[in-house]
């Protein structure tokens, strides 16, 4: 939204009795920096234009100088403010800016009204501070109103071991946005998730058989150790047998000394393989654990809001009435 409206080069400042008067001093002060922010405007030296009508503004309230510093603010793309100083330079009629300045301000609200849209916030957690679109609003309790652009527009409320923070949808022109502003602490606002399922026991199952086929290894080991224990002590036996016969003589190495010493070998190897079964076991299981860890993360205010609805329509769902009771 731009205007090429210029400002009358000696533009009188017009008392009137339906708006504050001032005195002379206050008067020419305001007239002096009026006539300078003229100038500057018609120089397109807005941003100084602007700075020199707050000045006048500060000698003397009149709708004429909101008048044009609405035009100055129009071309710095300032649809808030330019809505505020045009409701101030009509709020006493046409008399102070003159009928064409009058009917031009109805005009330029009506343009400006299309790029604003309004939003009420409330709050009751005291001494929460609340901020919209980053600029502190208002402490609660209380109810903060105000005009804003169009478009998506952020809530922020924060007090001590409290936040809340909510991002409206799309408002368009014209439209009010109305918001009560819940802070929650941290705890009420984390989940957890899993990459599987969060109450899964598949890798404890998993674990258990690793422990049972250590323990299986375990027991082979132990047996094996027996054999070969059985097979040294016939052995032995067997030899001092042959000596006391004769001297010379040593132990013949039958079929039945050959299948104890191969049974325990064989013990021995089912128990490597136990072992090997349970570390496999055990490390895939806690692959599986690290990898389905539960993880934390933030809900958004607005989605626990979501939760606390869903919940509540379930517990307040209508059961159906008996047979007896029905119409």
């Amino acid at each position: 939204m731009k205007t090429d409206e210029k400002a009358g080069t000696n533009e009188a400042l017009h008392p009137n009795a339906g708006y504050k008067t001032v005195s002379k001093a206050n008067e020419e002060c305001a007239l002096g920096a009026f006539h300078q922010g003229n100038d500057l405007l018609n120089n397109g030296l807005f941003p100084q234009s602007v700075a020199r009508y707050r000045e006048a503004i500060n000698c003397w309230d009149h709708p004429a100088i909101h008048y044009n510093l609405a035009l100055a603010l129009i071309n710095l793309d300032q649809p808030i403010e330019v809505f505020d100083q045009l409701k101030l330079a009509i709020q006493y009629g046409s008399d102070p800016v003159g009928q064409d300045k009058f009917d031009h301000a109805k005009e330029y609200l009506k343009l400006v009204a299309g790029q604003l849209a309004d939003i009420e916030v409330s709050c009751d957690m005291k001494g929460a501070k609340i901020a919209v679109d980053g600029k502190e609003a208002f402490t609660a309790p209380g109810t903060y109103k105000a005009k804003v652009r169009v478009g998506k527009h952020t809530f922020y409320g924060e007090k001590e071991g409290y936040n809340a923070r909510v991002t409206a949808p799309f408002i368009g022109p014209g439209e009010t946005y109305r918001i009560e502003l819940r802070l929650y602490t941290l705890t009420e606002l984390t989940r957890y998730r899993c990459k599987w399922d969060c109450g899964t026991r598949t890798p404890y199952y998993v674990l258990a058989g690793g422990a049972l086929a250590g323990i299986v290894g375990g027991v082979f080991t132990w047996l094996s150790s027996s054999s070969y224990h059985d097979f040294d002590t016939a052995v032995a036996k067997c030899n001092d047998d042959a000596k006391n016969m004769s001297p010379a003589m040593g132990c013949t190495i039958t079929p039945t000394y050959i299948d104890m010493r191969n049974s325990g070998d064989t013990k021995r190897t089912l128990s490597y393989i136990g072992y090997g079964v349970a570390g496999a076991a055990v490390a895939t299981g806690a692959v599986i654990l690290w990898l389905n860890r539960r993880e934390a993360y933030q809900i958004h205010p607005e989605e626990l809001e979501e939760e606390k609805t869903e919940r509540a329509s379930v517990a307040v769902a209508p059961l159906g009435l008996p047979r007896s009771q029905e119409r």
